[in-house]
């Protein structure tokens, strides 16, 4: 079973793509023609007193149209004559029953389709001579099935949000700064130690920094919880990776020592029937161990593949990794601060079906980052409430930077792009071989070009902001969400 007691941080739902590329993707599947099985198009000229519009709210709307009786009519005999061509019905040749009896086995279900399939024609071709940027699936409700006569039929649908930002008022965010520290690298070098160290067991009691092996077993009012319960736990006391008050009672435990501790979860614990809880464990030391670190040799930098041969270098390429990952770090904070305050300060309305598809894009991408199978998913796993607000935000930011490129000819020429590229290049063993690769890959491009043009707004963002400085430390930055 999973153990739920690891409380590590928050499912942070990060998409894993540049957010123009989202956007990109999302519109393509926005603009939805609506779906109809059946015949292509036929133009049915409409007359003005057959058309009326009503008003939901600001994006929801409905529109009346009518089907004439002329063209069911006529339609529904050439299917008729198409179905019987091809019908098999007992008592009669292939195709040869009788136009009556076709008509009595097939007639509703033709009707029916027909009906679906001219009302698709008639709102197609009208929100395509009107320009009306339907968003989602419309959906259609006929006053009747009755052919013989001219059927009124209503539509319900969404369009894409029209709107202006050329009285943008000026934004304002919090820009993170920060320095690096000798103790920032003196930290990470201990921990890029640890990490190659060999953990050798010792016959003494736990403390902060061994490593312990354990098997234990929760109980929720006596009884067991799923979840609670693991053989050969491995663990580093003091990493606070589970959850407030476990760690801190086995601090002081020997191999071979059994032990019960009370802990209580916190309230914003994941599991619901746990939060708050107070629980009793049962636990066993199996085997507690001390990492011995390597010697800071060229053996040691060999094996880690590192190009150094002496500490001093070492130390120096910890640091030069370190301020590439603040300055990438500070820079995706500050980015994201910038289009926080720019969705905030602009609360355009957003039609629901965008939202929605996006909330299930990002529930997908959850269940996915947790190794589980999306096809699979009971919605009680995931509810779809749950990403409906970040949806809501990410949507709506899409379509604001949309529009501001639009309004402001963002773009992005070759020369940044090229940059951008051989920018990234330099991270690979082989920098030449990633740049031919991306320029061989047409997606992996259009992520770059994204990616900058991202940036390209941002920039543009800022230069319109006031913009305030907070200092922090290097672990707030890299650890911000």
């Amino acid at each position: 079973s999973i153990c739920l007691l690891s409380r590590g941080s928050q499912v942070r739902i990060l998409p894993g793509r540049p957010l123009m590329v989202g956007v990109a993707q999302l519109v393509e599947h926005w603009f939805v023609v609506p779906v109809v099985v059946g015949s292509s198009p036929i133009a049915h000229p409409n007359k003005k007193k057959d058309i009326m519009f009503s008003k939901k709210n600001n994006l929801e709307k409905k529109i009346k149209l009518n089907i004439s009786s002329k063209d069911l009519e006529s339609d529904f005999k050439k299917r008729l004559l198409t179905q019987q061509s091809s019908s098999d019905l007992k008592g009669f040749r292939k195709g040869k029953a009788p136009l009556d009896v076709i008509e009595k086995y097939y007639g509703d279900q033709i009707k029916q389709r027909l009906i679906m399939d001219k009302m698709g024609d008639i709102f197609y071709k009208k929100i395509s001579e009107e320009n009306i940027p339907v968003v989602g699936q419309p959906s259609f409700a006929p006053e009747s099935f009755d052919i013989k006569k001219d059927i009124k039929f209503e539509v319900s649908y969404e369009i894409y949000p029209e709107f202006s930002l050329t009285k943008m008022g000026s934004l304002s965010f919090k820009k993170p700064v920060s320095k690096l520290t000798d103790q920032d690298i003196k930290k990470a070098t201990d921990l890029v130690l640890k990490r190659y160290g060999k953990a050798e067991p010792i016959d003494e009691k736990s403390k902060e920094g061994n490593f312990v092996k354990i098997d234990f077993e929760g109980f929720l009012n006596g009884e067991k919880f799923e979840g609670g319960e693991a053989q050969d736990y491995s663990l580093e006391l003091g990493s606070k990776t589970m959850i407030p008050g476990f760690e801190e009672q086995i601090i002081g435990m020997k191999a071979s020592e059994s032990k019960e501790i009370e802990v209580t979860f916190p309230d914003d614990y994941q599991a619901e029937n746990l939060k708050g809880q107070k629980v009793m464990f049962k636990i066993k030391m199996k085997e507690v161990s001390e990492v011995k670190l390597p010697n800071l040799d060229e053996e040691f930098f060999k094996s880690i593949n590192m190009d150094v041969k002496t500490k001093a270098e070492f130390e120096n390429k910890i640091e030069e990794q370190l301020q590439t990952d603040l300055k990438t770090n500070l820079k995706t904070k500050t980015k994201q601060r910038i289009f926080d305050a720019f969705e905030s300060s602009n609360q355009i309305d957003i039609p629901q079906s965008m939202i929605i598809s996006e909330a299930n894009n990002l529930r997908n991408n959850t269940a996915q980052q947790m190794g589980l199978d999306i096809g699979k998913l009971e919605e009680d796993q995931f509810p779809i409430d749950n990403f409906k607000e970040n949806a809501l935000k990410r949507v709506r930011l899409g379509v604001l930077i949309n529009k501001l490129i639009e309004e402001n000819n963002i773009s992005v020429d070759n020369d940044t792009l090229k940059k951008e590229i051989e920018d990234k290049s330099k991270s690979f063993k082989d920098p030449e071989q990633y740049v031919n690769w991306i320029y061989g890959n047409e997606e992996q491009l259009k992520n770059i070009e994204s990616l900058v043009l991202e940036d390209k707004v941002a920039e543009y963002l800022e230069g319109k902001s006031k913009v305030e400085e907070e200092s922090l430390s290097f672990e707030e930055v890299v650890s911000m969400g």
